[in-house]
């Protein structure tokens, strides 16, 4: 029989298999009378071992787990374990702590902010009052001699003067006066 029947076989014999090994095994189990054995063997250990109660466990076994158990717990008692075990065992103080520390933070945040004052001379104070003046002004005479180039140079010579060609030759060839002939 191969391994991997006989591990379903205790699982289901346990109850720790799933609905679909249980079923492939119950058929398996009315197919074959070796597999219903052995089926029948596993439930009836599976159910003395279930049965078993802890007064009729060996005392030699309780004792090697509890000293396993005991062996990795700290019996010293000191002041630090103390302070530890009041701040991070019990919640509400440790909730009450966290909160004492959050507000002492944000309170050096908001009460003790650096001031930053900057102190300016009356001298640099005026300087600085003549380069923004100098600064506009030349913003102003780019912007003014932006301003005429475009209004003289760009909209009468290249914007009108062909609209106002257009508008002639169609005024001409309107009213008859139709001196290019290629247009006709």
């Amino acid at each position: 029989m191969k391994e991997e029947l006989l591990n379903k076989i205790i699982s289901v014999a346990y109850g720790d298999a799933s609905l679909k090994d249980k079923i492939s095994i119950y058929f398996l189990a009315k197919k074959d009378g070796e597999v219903k054995n052995l089926l029948n063997e596993y439930k009836h250990s599976a159910n003395t071992t279930h049965n078993l109660g802890f007064e009729e466990c060996p005392d030699n076994i309780i004792e090697k787990v509890t000293n396993s158990i005991n062996s990795k717990t700290v019996q010293s008692k000191s002041m630090l374990t103390d302070i530890y075990s009041i701040i991070f065992r019990r919640p509400v103080f440790s909730g009450a702590v966290l909160g004492v520390i959050m507000m002492a933070v944000i309170s050096t945040f908001i009460f003790n902010r650096p001031e930053i004052k900057q102190q300016y001379t009356k001298q640099q104070i005026e300087l600085a009052d003549e380069q923004v003046k100098q600064s506009f002004a030349l913003v102003a005479s780019v912007l003014n001699k932006t301003k005429n180039t475009v209004e003289k140079e760009v909209l009468t010579d290249r914007v009108s003067r062909p609209i106002k060609q257009s508008f002639n030759l169609v005024n001409e060839y309107l009213k008859g006066e139709n001196k290019n002939e290629n247009i006709n």
